[in-house]
């Protein structure tokens, strides 16, 4: 953990600070993972915190440098973790499962930079793929269907396509297997 765990209304309240420092003017999308976008679409349950947001893409690409250079000051002024913005997930775009974009979800509108958060199978993909304690409680309170298991059981294989860690593969394949997330 980086700091202080953030909740719903700080993150959001983060997210606004943050567009607030925009140029005017301009305009930006960006597209979350991790807790932070399953906060903001009611995925996961609603004690639920997160120490960062996780930035999976940001168009334009520049406006993602001003997020980068502006979110210290944001968290300064509200008193959170300066690492609460976290762009590194920017490197994960391989894990994802084909079709995510597709599957994106509109959190909202926040000034001039609009949030999408990935839908809930590729939520639940990652989860699965990261596996660590945190992602494991998180699927069990998320609670994949069959279907949904299947259904990325059926698409993990098309990772390593896309450069994927086989080992990292496997290992989600063996949690999906193992019956992960039932109730």
């Amino acid at each position: 953990m980086r700091g202080p765990s953030l909740d719903l209304s700080q993150l959001r309240s983060a997210i606004e600070a943050l567009a607030a420092k925009l140029p005017p003017g301009s305009s930006a999308e960006m597209t979350i993972i991790g807790g932070g976008a399953g906060m903001m679409t009611n995925l996961l349950p609603e004690n639920r915190a997160t120490v960062d947001l996780d930035v999976l893409e940001c168009e334009p690409p520049e406006i993602l440098d001003l997020c980068c250079y502006h979110a210290p000051a944001v968290a300064e002024a509200l008193g959170i973790s300066p690492g609460w913005f976290d762009a590194t997930p920017l490197t994960m775009r391989h894990m994802m499962l084909p079709g995510w974009r597709n599957r994106c979800v509109d959190v909202g509108a926040f000034g001039p930079l609009r949030v999408k958060a990935i839908g809930r199978i590729d939520l639940i993909s990652l989860k699965v793929i990261a596996g660590r304690e945190r992602d494991l409680r998180d699927l069990e309170a998320m609670s994949p269907t069959d279907t949904e298991r299947l259904q990325i059981e059926a698409a993990l294989p098309e990772l390593l396509r896309q450069g994927a860690n086989p080992e990292v593969v496997e290992q989600a394949l063996a949690r999906l297997r193992s019956g992960l997330g039932d109730g």
